[in-house]
């Protein structure tokens, strides 16, 4: 029940600074290794239909002279943060489409560390979380643009649902719950499906006790709101750090088509928020 290496997303800012940072102290748990990756697709320029081949040709290299830079920079920024932490840590910084280089460069990672869509940046500078956690076979931490508290010591909320990418998302968790100060294990569901949510979840919590981790267990009563909101909500009033969930949708010619739970989480969770597909 430990991570060995971590992947974390660098672009550039005091988010990422605050990213970065909190993937060291949860790697410094079990002495996991850190991968730092920032990715940066150049910007497709506006063709002259009057522009020469070789004045084109000068375009195209001053655009990927600035996506190496904006790569450079980040890993400027990844090395000063990491600090004393440099000898379990390593770069891997290129030009190319940040969504699919993070999934690509997770199969040397447990998990990785990305912050939250940011709908005004360029998905050719940072990556989209769901795009990652569609395609990859690991699990995400996604990190909100303002991290009031970070996994580490604080309760953490397990959003259940009886279904694969719950049980993957509570695998995945497992190193991060053992360092939480306390877990809620809990199951929205309507007041007629109670006594079956409240089985599903008790199993859970005992699945996490042999672990070690000690866990309460309990239903919510759906109030016809959104479940993401009830989910946030309930991990707001529990002071938690963290939300853990299974992270459903599935892929439609090219595009993926989230869940809705999933959705809601990816888009307003004010803590960390773990996935797993």
């Amino acid at each position: 029940m430990r991570l060995a290496s971590l992947l974390v997303y660098v672009d550039e800012g005091p988010e990422a600074t605050a990213r970065v940072a909190l993937a060291c102290s949860i790697a410094a748990l079990s002495k996991a290794h850190v991968i730092g990756l920032a990715a940066s697709m150049p910007e497709a320029p506006q063709i002259d239909p009057y522009a020469g081949g070789a004045m084109l040709g000068e375009m195209l290299g001053l655009f990927r002279d600035i996506a190496e830079a904006d790569v450079s920079r980040a890993r400027a920024l990844f090395e000063e943060v990491v600090g004393g932490y440099a000898e379990q840590a390593e770069w891997r910084g290129q030009v190319g489409y940040p969504s699919d280089l993070v999934v690509q460069e997770l199969r040397a990672a447990d998990i990785a560390v990305l912050g939250r869509r940011d709908p005004v940046r360029s998905p050719a500078r940072s990556p989209d979380p769901a795009d990652v956690l569609m395609a990859a076979g690991r699990a995400i931490l996604v990190v909100p643009p303002q991290l009031p508290k970070g996994p580490i010591g604080t309760p953490a909320v397990v959003a259940w649902k009886d279904c694969r990418e719950a049980q993957r998302a509570v695998a995945a968790a497992l190193p991060i719950l053992a360092a939480s100060s306390t877990v809620h294990l809990i199951e929205v569901c309507a007041a007629e499906q109670a006594d079956e949510a409240r089985h599903r979840v008790d199993d859970v919590a005992v699945f996490l006790g042999r672990h070690g981790i000690a866990a309460s267990a309990q239903t919510v009563k759906g109030d016809g709101r959104p479940r993401a909101d009830q989910i946030i909500e309930f991990a707001q009033d529990h002071g938690a750090g963290l939300i853990v969930a299974g992270g459903y949708g599935h892929a439609r010619l090219r595009e993926w088509v989230m869940g809705g739970v999933t959705h809601g989480l990816l888009d307003r969770s004010p803590v960390c928020l773990l996935l797993s597909h």
